[in-house]
């Protein structure tokens, strides 16, 4: 009996010995860092700028238009909104503040669908939605629409930020995304005056029942409409669907992201990274370990 159950555990074993290289082989493992051999300076330095003149003006467009349909709703007061829908400041108030409910409460989950169905897509989907909504804000008739408006308009903008600094990460390497986050988050002080210009513009148009105020958001909602439409086609999906770089250069896009792992993902291929509650599980011993460390540190 014993050495019939050593046999058993023998041939168990080999079997499991045997099923573990083929599941490995099914999967792209990262490179060891001994495999991982750096991109030349030249190379990445290309690639780098590559993606500073295809993708970031993208994002900067989109940020631009983000802050001006948010903030359109002020000019808009300013030229008869408050007038025409009987708003008193307790309402405006409300307006403004119901925006952000939605807004923050859609943040994290909007970057799992990011994940899911590509920023390539989710982006402009976005945009298109808001633009959409913002279209809409030009036809409420009570304050009751117009809170309906502004609550779909947060629900679409909330994943934005998110949104794009995680489409950022799968081009760019660690040392390189805070100045790129800064490059399209300039768009943000500079939505102020195009959107004070462009509402100066439209509130004198006087047509078919709609005076001054409903042209701010119609027009503006067309144009984010519009230019979501022309985004879509051009903005890539992964560094391995960059259809501007050349075959070497998307071939070293993707091994500049793997060594930028090191090891942190089992897939070296952006794509085919998968979420896991293991890590969301690990934060508050994360941050517990470093509280530790730093009240260690004061103490000494």
């Amino acid at each position: 009996m014993p050495s019939a159950k050593m046999n058993s555990n023998l041939f168990s074993r080999d079997l499991s010995t045997k099923e573990v290289p083929a599941k490995i082989d099914q999967e792209e493992k990262v490179p060891s860092d001994d495999d991982q051999v750096e991109i030349e300076p030249a190379l990445n330095q290309r690639i780098t700028r590559s993606f500073d003149l295809h993708i970031i003006p993208w994002l900067f467009g989109i940020w631009l238009l983000a802050f001006i349909d948010r903030s359109n709703i002020g000019n808009a007061r300013i030229d008869g909104l408050a007038t025409d829908l009987k708003l008193d400041g307790h309402k405006f108030n409300i307006a403004l503040t119901i925006f952000y409910i939605p807004y923050v409460l859609v943040d994290v989950p909007s970057n799992w669908l990011v994940k899911h169905f590509g920023a390539n897509y989710y982006l402009p989907g976005l945009l298109i939605a808001w633009g959409i909504v913002g279209m809409c804000t030009g036809f409420v008739k009570d304050y009751g629409g117009l809170l309906a408006c502004r609550f779909f308009l947060g629900l679409c903008e909330g994943g934005l930020l998110g949104g794009m600094v995680l489409y950022l990460a799968m081009f760019y390497r660690r040392h390189e995304l805070l100045f790129r986050i800064g490059m399209f988050y300039c768009a943000a002080p500079l939505s102020g005056a195009f959107g004070g210009l462009l509402a100066t513009g439209l509130a004198n148009i006087r047509h078919d029942g709609y005076n001054r105020w409903p042209w701010i958001f119609l027009v503006e909602g067309v144009i984010t409409i519009a230019y979501g439409m022309v985004v879509i086609f051009f903005l890539p999906a992964t560094p391995s669907h960059a259809r501007f770089l050349t075959d070497s250069e998307r071939d070293a896009a993707v091994r500049r992201m793997g060594l930028d792992a090191h090891g942190a993902t089992p897939t070296s291929k952006v794509e085919s990274e998968r979420f896991s509650w293991h890590w969301v599980s690990e934060t508050p011993d994360t941050c517990r370990t470093e509280a530790e460390t730093d009240r260690s540190g004061w103490r000494l």
